[in-house]
């Protein structure tokens, strides 16, 4: 139990295999739970229920991308006991990754070695559909209204457009190269993609399901996300022959209006703070600095995640 009623950051932590819960008011780390096992099961991305008193953490498997052996399991998180109550046993289902709960509550997670997304009931904890993607998907993005997910593969030039109701493939969009991470625009009508190898990021008209712009980086992207006043397409990115980390901060009213924040490590997750001038950016040596979106520079107020290797970051409250 973590006392009183506050709002706390989660953070799903490599090192510890852990959930980590951070006050940003303070920087104290309140809760370190424990989900999966060292170097066989690491948390990567994870997704509050529809109530907010769940978390559920994918276990992708013994490392990152490529190097992975996968595991086949997700940890279920109390938030107000801060304890891993049990895990859903994904039976043949291996290196769960991203994940999203949808309008009934639903939570939807990719399996890319089995080239399927899972939908897994959360009250029964069992699969309720396999949808069969036929590419590897690995990231995913939720339409603000709930009826459209979409998929990113690494190495398949492809966004998959699933509709939520029917839980079928409606759309193949045509991608130059595969893709990281994907995002929608505030919107609804564009889709973020980041390119899989060039410091590039694409821009998709979900109604006409192509590309219609490609934009410059200054690091290959590994996810963009959107502020919640729609101003700021937020994008982490690494340049990793140099080890060098940036926020690149672009203004959605004009993309090519772009400014770069250098970080000390590889940025993975970031989060808009909730007075909306700042982000919260998860670097890979631990630390989450602290943003002004305004100013495009580091900002006093950054915390430690409580381990290095941190990758989702999200509020919840507490």
């Amino acid at each position: 139990m973590i006392g009183a009623k506050r709002e706390l950051l989660l953070l799903t932590v490599k090192e510890t295999v852990s959930l980590n819960a951070v006050d940003p008011a303070t920087g104290e780390i309140v809760a370190v739970v424990p989900v999966g096992e060292p170097d066989v099961a690491k948390p990567h991305e994870l997704t509050l229920s529809a109530d907010g008193r769940l978390a559920f953490v994918s276990l992708y498997g013994s490392s990152d991308y490529g190097r992975n052996v996968p595991a086949n399991r997700i940890a279920v998180v109390d938030l107000a006991r801060m304890a891993c109550t049990g895990h859903i046993d994904l039976g043949l289902y291996k290196g769960p990754h991203a994940l999203a709960t949808d309008g009934e509550g639903k939570i939807w997670v990719t399996v890319d070695p089995n080239r399927c997304v899972l939908v897994i009931d959360p009250a029964t904890r069992a699969i309720e559909r396999t949808i069969w993607l036929e590419t590897p998907a690995h990231f995913l993005a939720l339409a603000p209204d709930r009826r459209t997910i979409y998929f990113s593969a690494k190495e398949y030039p492809v966004i998959t457009e699933v509709d939520i109701a029917s839980k079928a493939i409606v759309a193949r969009i045509a991608l130059p190269v595969g893709a990281q991470g994907i995002r929608v625009s505030t919107d609804g009508g564009l889709l973020y993609v980041g390119d899989f190898h060039r410091p590039l990021l694409h821009v998709i008209d979900c109604r006409a399901r192509r590309v219609i712009a490609t934009h410059p980086l200054t690091g290959v992207p590994g996810w963009p996300f959107t502020t919640p006043d729609g101003r700021y397409v937020v994008v982490t990115t690494y340049d990793e022959p140099a080890d060098m980390g940036f926020v690149e901060i672009l203004e959605a009213g004009d993309l090519g209006r772009r400014r770069v924040v250098a970080v000390a490590a590889e940025p993975f997750h970031a989060l808009a703070a909730r007075d909306g001038r700042h982000l919260y950016v998860a670097l890979a040596n631990g630390e989450v600095p602290r943003l002004s979106l305004a100013a495009g520079a580091l900002a006093p107020g950054g915390l430690k995640a409580g381990g290095r290797m941190p990758e989702a970051l999200v509020y919840y409250d507490g």
